[in-house]
């Protein structure tokens, strides 16, 4: 066994040599010629042909890899096991060498076999080649890499169809908003217009939860929330001072009373006023 894989090693040794030569036999050829005797009209031609000796070379070698892939790959493992051999046991022939080439090879062949039918059963890509000097490990996490990218590019492939399917009735048929109903409670939609700016219905806390209304702010927070000048504490209600003493009082809705912003434009007014007053009198006396 050992003597016929020497034999077709050799083989394939013979017929790379013979290539290789046969390539430099013909470029040699080629550049024999002088150079008077190529015109440039030629050059073009004389290019042509080389590039078809390459391709041609090129076609055959793929050729032959395509048919003789396994027998390659036994090759090259039978030389590195050889090399390995000869570093354990020494460059002389014994029996126990022989027996350990034998087992070593058959062991990694095995093993090279295994993995790439892991390879085959995971469907990772066979144009990344660098994969198959990787661990096990590393090639699973490689082939979650990639079926995670196609997945990437399928969500990608369908999101439009999936867009059109939810955005198309609303333009075609026009934006639907929900019913009122279903945002305003039906104890304010049905009650007297006083009723509703004077206090909002009672609501246990099961239909606050479920029901989205709008909070309406208290008359007291917004109240305490604006800073009061020192000249009109005096012209606040008695309940206004306790509401901004103690922020956490709700105080009870009664009538409308004029609202925070009233006393500030108020106030605004009769500044401006003032002010307009006194640029009218220091304008009209005679400067001294």
């Amino acid at each position: 066994m050992l003597a016929s894989a020497r034999s077709l090693s050799k083989q394939v040794l013979s017929h790379r040599a013979q290539i290789q030569q046969q390539t430099k036999s013909q470029l040699k050829q080629h550049n024999q010629q002088p150079r008077s005797a190529r015109d440039t009209r030629d050059a073009p031609e004389d290019l042509q042909v080389l590039e078809k000796m390459r391709q041609e070379n090129r076609e055959r070698k793929k050729r032959w890899r395509e048919l003789n892939e396994e027998r390659n790959k036994d090759n090259d493992l039978r030389c590195r096991v050889n090399k390995r051999a000869t570093q354990l046991y020494g460059a002389q022939s014994t029996p126990a060498k022989e027996k350990w080439i034998v087992e070593e090879f058959e062991r990694r062949q095995q093993r090279r076999k295994d993995k790439e039918r892991r390879k085959q059963q995971q469907k990772i890509p066979t144009n990344f080649s660098q994969y198959s000097a990787l661990p096990p490990h590393q090639v699973s996490a490689a082939h979650e890499f990639w079926r995670g990218a196609a997945e990437r590019h399928a969500v990608e492939q369908s999101k439009e169809l999936v867009f059109r399917h939810y955005v198309e009735p609303a333009v075609t048929g026009g934006l639907t908003l929900p019913p009122l109903s279903s945002v305003i409670p039906k104890a304010l939609m049905h009650a007297p217009e006083d009723a509703k700016t004077r206090e909002l219905p009672e609501m246990h806390a099961g239909e606050l939860s479920s029901t989205p209304t709008l909070a309406v702010p208290s008359r007291s927070q917004s109240f305490s929330a604006r800073h009061v000048r020192p000249w009109e504490e005096e012209s606040l209600p008695d309940d206004d001072l306790l509401a901004l003493a103690n922020p956490d009082i709700s105080r009870t809705p009664t009538l409308m009373s004029p609202m925070p912003a009233d006393k500030d434009l108020g106030g605004l007014a009769e500044a401006a006023f003032s002010l307009m007053s006194l640029s009218s009198s220091s304008a009209g006396s005679p400067m001294p």
